[in-house]
């Protein structure tokens, strides 16, 4: 286990306040609307991972941590981008690209922050290997001018919006490598946006070693919980007075299948095309299953979940303890933005619960 920074021993659930609450809102309002809740990625201990990157909080990019041959050419979606060399400074501006980065025991000298309540700019999942580091706090706008003070060399925008204006006012700051090509805006699948990552830091070796790591961690635990198997599973999320389900586009289902749950043949019948439908609080029955997942976008406790929906209730495993409501809002956002640092995080802390309704 990596040497853990004193704040990495902090309750894991994101303190509440008003400000906090509307600034989710507002994040979860435009970010539904523009496609990151659905992937993040496709936004309890490391486990399976301890060995990955650096001891305590890693190393800044471009010191010995570093080993690649350069240069290195990626294809993002707006071209060929080749970094010169190894990069010793670098932004990172995707949603989730620093969680990469730091799994790669690098440093970066600006992260993007989810949520004003994280401090430092990122999940309790990746506190053990941000050590004492304290980098710049990205959000949304990006602030150029914060970036272009810091002098990078590099600017990783890998988690992203299809934003092309952004993309080359970035490069012109320095060398960008944003959304990979072909890929959908923040839905990225974790292992592409890993790989792609590494590879463009001269990493691509440990790239595939997380990736492999991290699927070795999930075989592992569907391995343990044959109670899964054979089990049908959905995933719905309650935001503000709404409702809705996650199809088997989106990561969160994609994890979920790979602990041996299987889709219902109601999320099998969605448009694949879509990470997310909402459904009317009245038809939430149509998304049961052996076991249903519920997400809640504040936070809510399980009273208070059931309180502004109680149509819950209706779900036939309600009663049975087959419904798991997700109240800690910091294991959302680590099962939403799926990272070789988060998925573990999210696997530790529901593994039981699963287990339990499953069983």
């Amino acid at each position: 286990m990596t040497r853990p920074h004193p704040e990495a021993t902090l309750p894991h659930r994101i303190d509440r306040s008003p400000d906090t609450d509307r600034e989710f809102a507002r994040i979860v309002d435009e970010l539904t609307r523009r496609g990151f809740l659905g992937g993040l990625a496709g936004t309890a201990g490391l486990l399976g991972l301890a060995a990955c990157g650096s001891s305590g909080g890693g190393t800044p990019a471009g010191s010995s941590g570093a080993h690649g041959v350069f240069p290195v050419t990626v294809e993002d979606a707006y071209g060929t981008v080749t970094v010169p060399r190894q990069p010793k400074t670098i932004v990172s501006a995707g949603r989730t690209d620093h969680d990469v980065l730091l799994a790669l025991g690098v440093v970066p000298a600006a992260v993007y922050r989810f949520l004003p309540s994280m401090t430092r700019g990122v999940g309790p999942w990746a506190l053990p290997k941000l050590g004492d580091a304290r980098p710049a706090i990205l959000s949304n706008p990006l602030n150029f001018e914060l970036i272009a003070s810091l002098a990078p060399d590099l600017i990783l925008d890998v988690q992203s919006f299809d934003d092309l204006a952004q993309n080359s006012t970035l490069s012109k700051i320095a060398t960008t490598v944003g959304l990979p090509k072909g890929a959908t805006p923040n839905a990225v699948p974790w292992q592409q946006s890993t790989e792609f990552i590494a590879t463009a830091i001269g990493r691509q070796a440990d790239g595939r070693r997380l990736v492999a790591q991290t699927e070795s961690l999930l075989a592992a635990r569907a391995r343990a919980n044959p109670a899964f198997h054979g089990k049908t599973v959905s995933v719905l999320l309650a935001y503000g007075k709404d409702i809705g389900v996650y199809t088997p586009a989106d990561t969160r289902m994609q994890l979920l299948t790979a602990l041996g749950f299987t889709p219902t043949a109601y999320v099998l019948g969605l448009d694949a095309s879509k990470f997310f439908v909402q459904m009317s609080p009245e038809r939430v029955g149509e998304a049961s299953a052996d076991v249903t997942v519920v997400l809640s976008q504040e936070g809510s406790s399980a009273k208070q979940l059931v309180s502004r929906f109680p149509t819950l209730t209706t779900l036939p495993g309600y009663h049975q303890g087959r419904v798991v409501i997700v109240s800690d809002l910091n294991v959302a956002l680590a099962l939403s933005g799926a990272s070789v640092l988060s998925i573990p995080y999210a696997v530790d802390a529901l593994e039981p619960l699963l287990a339990k309704a499953a069983g």
